[in-house]
C-alpha cells in the first residue's frame, strides 16, 4: 500500500526509482519467505510431534543447536535489528503511523468544517425561506397597487373626457358665476 503511495509521487518522499525497485523487491522476498514459514508451521501442525516433522522448520531457523558433550548450546542469533531490511521495515512502519496521525487530523479538520458549513448552510436555507415570503408579499402588494392604478387611471381618463364637453364647461362657469354672486351678497349683508 504504502509502496504505491511513493509511486505516485516519489519526489514528496525523495525516493528515486532504483531504491523504489529495491524495495518492492525486499517487500516481495519478505512475503515469500512468510508464506514459506507458514506454509511449514501448517504443514508441522498437521504431523505428528517428533523430531522429524520439526525438521524442516529446523534446518531453516537462524538458531543452530548444536549437541557436544551432552548438553545443548546455541549460536549467536543473527542481529535482525541492524539489519537494513528491518530499518527500512521500521522507517516504513513510522512513516506510516505519520501518514495515518496525519490523514485523522486532517479528517477531524474536515469533518470540524463541514459542521460549520452545514450550519451556515442551514442558516442560509432559513434566510433564503424568509426572502421568498417576502418576495411573495411584495408581489401580492405589487399586484394590489397596480389594480388600484389601473382603476384610478381609468377614473382620471373619464373625467378628462367629461373635461372635454361643451355642456361641461358651460355648466362649469354658470355654477362658477352664481357661486361668486352668493358670495357677495353674503358679504354685503
Amino acid at each position: 500500500m504504502s509502496v504505491h503511495i511513493v509511486e505516485k509521487n516519489p519526489s514528496k518522499f525523495k525516493i528515486d526509482n532504483k531504491e523504489l525497485t529495491i524495495r518492492k523487491n525486499f517487500i516481495d522476498t519478505t512475503r515469500e519467505e512468510v508464506k514459506c514459514m507458514k506454509d511449514k508451521i501448517n504443514m508441522n501442525r498437521n504431523r505428528d510431534r517428533d523430531r522429524t516433522a520439526r525438521q524442516p522448520l529446523l534446518d531453516n531457523s537462524p538458531v543452530r543447536v548444536t549437541n557436544s558433550h551432552g548438553t545443548t548450546k546455541y549460536s549467536k542469533l543473527e542481529n535482525d535489528l541492524d539489519s537494513p531490511q528491518r530499518q527500512f521495515l521500521n522507517e516504513t512502519l513510522t512513516q506510516q503511523q505519520y501518514m495515518t496521525r496525519q490523514q485523522e487530523e486532517h479528517l477531524e479538520a474536515i469533518g470540524d468544517s463541514l459542521g460549520s458549513l452545514k450550519t451556515v448552510s442551514r442558516h442560509i436555507g432559513i434566510e433564503l425561506d424568509e426572502q421568498a415570503g417576502m418576495l411573495d408579499e411584495f408581489g401580492t402588494e405589487l399586484e394590489n397597487t397596480d389594480s388600484k392604478l389601473d382603476s384610478t387611471l381609468k377614473k382620471v381618463a373619464k373625467v378628462l373626457h367629461m373635461s372635454n364637453d361643451r355642456r361641461q364647461w358651460t355648466a362649469i362657469i354658470v355654477l362658477s358665476i352664481i357661486l361668486l354672486i352668493v358670495i357677495i351678497l353674503f358679504s354685503i349683508l
